[in-house]
Order: structure tokens, then sequence, then C-alpha cells
């Protein structure tokens, strides 16, 4: 089986572009927009947004777009659930994912999303960080392609303003295997306020500017 694939039972044995394995706060929401300016040209958009429902039970919805020349390309978009497993007593956490979707554009298939999450606090000298890994899978119910998703988030918080992220994404559908490297800084300039995010994802020589935008409501 593809790498990917590996990779996901390995997870599922061992058992955050995102929350991944973390529950939102009952009551509480997130929302993230970003736009990636790719050095071909294209533009890129991606919404991220979720809202604590119950203490364990988390929904919320995700949509990548092509903005290319401000118009509304091919895309998806997904609805989806999260729940945790286990307890929350443990050092780390798991949970699982979901969601119901569709591609649209020029090609059109419904979608179903199952994601399993790992998440980690962690102590860098006198400063925290935390380390999620996210596998999913994104199965075609028509008849398009399967895609295999494996993400690694590590970041650290600098101080009270900055953080530092470095994201490495794996993903595979048909013959085609892709590896993305992606360091940010996420500047939040004042508390209760929204943060920033500056970064760059590299993909086999091809490097592409994201700007984003993260707030709690």
């Amino acid at each position: 089986m593809r790498l990917p694939c590996l990779l996901l039972l390995c997870l599922c044995q061992t058992g955050p572009a995102t929350a991944g394995a973390w529950m939102r706060a009952e009551g509480t929401g997130f929302l993230s927009f970003s736009i990636l300016q790719q050095d071909d040209g294209r533009t890129e958009a991606a919404l991220f947004a979720e809202y604590g429902l119950r203490p364990r039970l988390t929904l919320g919805v995700k949509a990548d777009l092509d903005m290319t020349a401000g118009q509304m390309g091919d895309g998806t978009i997904f609805v989806f659930a999260r729940k945790p497993l286990g307890s929350e007593d443990r050092p780390y956490r798991l949970a699982y994912e979901l969601a119901l979707g569709t591609r649209f554009g020029q090609t059109k298939d419904p979608l179903l999303r199952t994601g399993l999450s790992y998440g980690r606090g962690l102590t860098l000298g006198q400063r925290n960080g935390w380390l999620a890994v996210d596998g999913a899978v994104e199965w075609s119910l028509g008849k398009g392609t399967d895609v295999y998703k494996l993400d690694t988030t590590f970041g650290v918080t600098l101080n009270d303003r900055f953080k530092v992220m470095a994201q490495v994404f794996l993903s595979s559908f048909g013959d085609t295997q892709e590896t993305t490297f992606a360091p940010s800084l996420i500047w939040q300039p004042r508390p209760n306020r929204p943060s920033y995010q500056i970064g760059l994802e590299v993909e086999e020589g091809s490097v592409a500017l994201r700007l984003g935008l993260w707030a709690d409501f």
C-alpha cells in the first residue's frame, strides 16, 4: 500500500492546519482564513471554522478553493464532527473525525472524509509547544480518486505575541504523491484579538506565500 496508508496504520496503533485532537470548549469557536499565492500566479483560499457544541463534540466546516484571477474555481468543502477518544486525563489527546463534503468546479464528486488525530503539549525549556499528527482519507463516493493525507505540526510559543510552526503535509492520490514543507509565524498584536499568520509552502522546488487570519469567538 502507499506510504500514507502505512503511516495512517501506524498512527492508529500508537494512538491540529487545525485543532486536530483538541476539542473546542463548549460555546466557543475558532475561525481561520488564509490566501496562498503560488509562484506560478495561482491563488488559493482556505477557510476553517469550528464550534464546541458540547464538551465532547466539536462541529465545523473546512473549504479550499482556487481563486486565481479573482474567480472561484475548483475546490472542496467539508462539514465535519470531531469526537475525543479515551480519557482527557492523559498527557496526549486522541480524536476521530467524520465529514461529508464535495469537490466542485470542473470535477464534481461527493466525498466522505474519515480522520484520526494525535496531539500533545510540550515543554521546551521555559517555552510551551505542541505536536499534532493528523491522518485522513477522503473517500470518493462517485467516480473520483481517493486521497490519503498525513499532516504533522510542531509549534512553539515564543512569547505572548509570537508563535512559530513547522508543518509537513503528505498526500497521495492515484499514482501521485506530494510532500509539502510549511514554516510559518503567528503574530497576535494584543490579547483577545485576532492573530495573523505569514508563512511559506515549499513543494518540489516551488515556493508559495501564505497569509492568514486567526480569530476566536
